[in-house]
This record gives C-alpha cells, sequence and structure tokens, in this order.
C-alpha cells in the first residue's frame, strides 16, 4: 500500500458558523462514568506510546481503545503489541470506523495526511483528537474548517507545549498583566544536532509530508505566541535557508543501514541498535517502502534548517522569531516587552549544564520595584510534565475547569500553522504575506472572548 495514498476521498467544503472556544470532545464522557470509545490512527512511535500504550495503561477507566488503523500490517501488528489493548486492527479506515464505531478518532499519522483523516471521521460522527500540526498547507485547513462547521463534532489539537507548569506560570504572570500591555515579543528556539538529525532522516525532510520545519515543527511556538499574545496573526515576513543538510555535502549513502561513509559522516545512526525502532521501522519497510534511518544528505531534502520570521498581530504586537535548527544546545529563549517591564524566560541548555530561568525587569518609571525571579520547575512526565497534564482532561476529566485556555480547538491549530505556511511562502516569494488571504478566518485583535 502507498501510504501517500492512505484514504482516496476526501471531504468536500461546506459552509457554517463556527463557534469560537474549543470543548470537550463527546461531552465529557468521563466524567459522566461513560467510557470514551477512541480508535487510533497512525502507529508510528507517538501513536503507539502517548495514545497506545500510555493510554490503555493510565486511563483504561475512562477510555476504551476499540480499533487500530495503519495503511502498514507490519507495524499495525508491532504495534498492537506493543500498546497491549487486545482490539481488532485494521488496514482500513472506512472498515474501522464502519464495525468499531468510535466516539473518538485520535489522528497520529503523517502530517500531509491529517486532512484525509479527520475529515472522514467527522463525516463518520466523531470528535477529533489530532497531532500537531493540524495539516500542512491552506488548502487542507480550509477543508477541515469546513467539515468541522457541517459536522457539528470538535477537533481538538494536542498543543502539549501549553500544558508544563513552567509554561503555564508564564500565561498565568502575562494575564495578570505582570508586564502591563505588551508591545513586543522575541523568541528564539534552538534545536540541538541529534533532533535536527532525526527530522532530516524522516519523512519530515520533505515539504510534501511535514510541510517543512515552519510547519511542523514551528507550529509548537507560534500557537505558544498567539496563546500567550491572546491575539491571532495579520502578517508575515521571513526568510530561511537549507545550509548542511540535502545536496550540501560531497557524500552521501542509500541510507545509515547501507552507507559506505559511516566513518566520515557526523550524522551516522545505527537504527539496528534500537529494538524498538527495529520492530517498528526496519522490519516493516517492505509493506510500504518507509525508511527510518534515511541519508540526510538525500537531495530530496527541501526543508530548512535555519528560519527567521517577523509577524505582526492584530493587536500590534510583533514577534520576532527565530529557529536554529543546528545548534550545541536545546531550548529557547523568549521574552515579552510591555508597559511595565519585560520578562524572560530561558530554558534549556545542554545535558551538563541546564538552565531554567524566569526573570521580570521593571521598567524604568517603575524602579522602586527590583528585579523578580519566579521558580516554577519542570515536572515529572513527556515535555517538561505536560504531557500528563494534558492526557488527564484529555481522556480522564475532560469538564475540568480550564482557566488558562490551554485545550486548543481548530482554529488555534489553523493559526499556528498559518503563520508557518505564511513564512514558507514569503521564503520562496521574498514578500509578505497576509493571513487573512489564506483561509476565510478573519484574525481577532483578541483570540479570546471573556
Amino acid at each position: 500500500m502507498d501510504r501517500r495514498k492512505f484514504l482516496t476521498n476526501t471531504g468536500t467544503a461546506f459552509a457554517g458558523a463556527m463557534l469560537s472556544h474549543p470543548v470537550s470532545v463527546n461531552g465529557g464522557h468521563a466524567a459522566r462514568g461513560k467510557r470514551m470509545k477512541a480508535a487510533l490512527v497512525g502507529t508510528g512511535v507517538r501513536g503507539v506510546s502517548m495514545f497506545g500504550r500510555d493510554l490503555v495503561r493510565d486511563y483504561h477507566p475512562y477510555v476504551d481503545l476499540v480499533g487500530l488503523c495503519d495503511v502498514n500490517p507490519g507495524r499495525l501488528r508491532y504495534a498492537a503489541e506493543y500498546i497491549g489493548a487486545g482490539c481488532p486492527a485494521f488496514t482500513d479506515l472506512d472498515e474501522l470506523l464502519s464495525k468499531q464505531k468510535p466516539d473518538t478518532l485520535i489522528v497520529t499519522t503523517t502530517d500531509s495526511s491529517h486532512h484525509e483523516v479527520i475529515i472522514r471521521g467527522l463525516e463518520r460522527g466523531c470528535d477529533i483528537i489530532t497531532e500537531k500540526p493540524l495539516t500542512i498547507d491552506e488548502v487542507k485547513a480550509q477543508a477541515i474548517l469546513d467539515a468541522e462547521r457541517k459536522s457539528g463534532k470538535k477537533v481538538i489539537v494536542t498543543f502539549n507545549y501549553r500544558y508544563p507548569p513552567y509554561r503555564a506560570k508564564i500565561k498565568e504572570l502575562l494575564m495578570q498583566g505582570l508586564v502591563g500591555e505588551i508591545q513586543a515579543a522575541e523568541f528564539h528556539y534552538y534545536l540541538d544536532h541529534s533532533h535536527l538529525t532525526r527530522y532530516m532522516q524522516r519523512w519530515h525532510g520533505e515539504r510534501r509530508f511535514g510541510g517543512s520545519l515552519w510547519v511542523h515543527k514551528a507550529t509548537h511556538h507560534f500557537d505558544m505566541a498567539n496563546w500567550y499574545l491572546d491575539s491571532e496573526p495579520e502578517q508575515v515576513f521571513a526568510h530561511a535557508s537549507l545550509e548542511r543538510f540535502g545536496k550540501n555535502s560531497p557524500f552521501r549513502g542509500e541510507n545509515c543501514r547501507r552507507c559506505a561513509h559511516t566513518s566520515e559522516c557526523p550524522y551516522y545512526w545505527d537504527i539496528s541498535q534500537d529494538a524498538h525502532y527495529t520492530g517498528l521501522y526496519t522490519s516493516n519497510e517492505h509493506y510500504d517502502g518507509y525508511i527510518r534511518d534515511n541519508c540526510v544528505f538525500r537531495p530530496e531534502i527541501d526543508i530548512f534548517d535555519k528560519h527567521a520570521a517577523l509577524v505582526r498581530y492584530a493587536n500590534g504586537v510583533q514577534l520576532s522569531y527565530v529557529l536554529t535548527g543546528h545548534s550545541d544546545v536545546q531550548g529557547y529563549y523568549l521574552a515579552f516587552d510591555g508597559t511595565r517591564g519585560r520578562l524572560e524566560a530561558r530554558v534549556g541548555g545542554v545535558p551538563e549544564k541546564p538552565y531554567n530561568e524566569l526573570i521580570f525587569i521593571p521598567e524604568s518609571r517603575f524602579s522602586d520595584r527590583e528585579t523578580r525571579i519566579f521558580k516554577a520547575e519542570h515536572k515529572p512526565g513527556g515535555h517538561w510534565g505536560g504531557d500528563p497534564i494534558m492526557m488527564d482532561k484529555l481522556f480522564r476529566n475532560p469538564d475540568m475547569p480550564d482557566p488558562l485556555g490551554q485545550q486548543a480547538g481548530v482554529r488555534d491549530g489553523v493559526m499556528s500553522i498559518l503563520i508557518g505556511i505564511a513564512a514558507r511562502k514569503s521564503c520562496d516569494t521574498g514578500l509578505p504575506v497576509n493571513i487573512a488571504d489564506l483561509t476565510d478566518l478573519v484574525p481577532r485583535k483578541q483570540r479570546t472572548t471573556r
């Protein structure tokens, strides 16, 4: 089977009114004593772990995983055993939907096929929980918007970057007016060598599958910016380049396993040393041709490893954003300048010397107020403690209060990817791109109504 032809028919566009706020899927089944009937589509690493084995282990009283689906039958068999749900597995989504009739469809397929699965699930009466990014271009985004409006069901995007206690603390401080009215923001994210190499080895290295790191990775960062600034983007201007990977090497191999240059390549990785990746990927690549340890110098790579953008928001805030895709450190620098001062967050570093700082520097006319350092440590669990909090909201108690607006709906998902899509277009054309020209969503000065 061709994984790029996962489904043959996509939903058509329909008109309808869109709700301003996301709501809990299934009306809060768990809180009402009824187990959610969920099915998982896409059995890659994220699917089989966070929304597979972890879901079965930690949320069995609240969720009944009734089906698994993937176009690769070998990976599907491995996933079923690894997850341990004991549920039926399908290579055809329509068959799963007809036979298992899930309430909720969890989507963890390749980014480029998200829209197909989401739309099909909505058409069949399912609420959707989808991995980020929502999709990879504006046409697919519009199709999802139209399908959600027509269906009466809801799409939730799993932006787990909103949930770590450290980031929640930043949101609280901004909502409390610590910096006053925000005027400008800076966001510099660093990917270390290992992290970026994994993107280049996988399908993410090609725009047609992941939309480039402007979309696949930066969707997290742009959503954080939208959430913190409580506004939506109006215009984007960007530059980017690919300087280390793809064609930028005098040598290349078929993949890491079958390469004559392992001794001289700084990115060589022996996938055979990882039993999980071997069972999930290399043992099953003959079914669909997907290679997990591709050469990072293959000429098909057409994404960027260096990114810079200027984003203008509807509330007047200007965001300067940089994604450095090849660094010795992993982490980020984030700052907000307001009428009452500046809030800076510095997080990351190297394992031997990590840093985690949150500092408020008062504006000079408030000089009687000293510089303040806030403590909000990372917690146990994936993504700095954010994953367990997000999963609890999704599955254990969907009706729990959400005062910070951490759960993200389809509009949040669209607005985050539109910044990346606009940045990608700007890089290709050399011109600024207006967000309102991409879909029928009109950017709001305030992203929430209170």
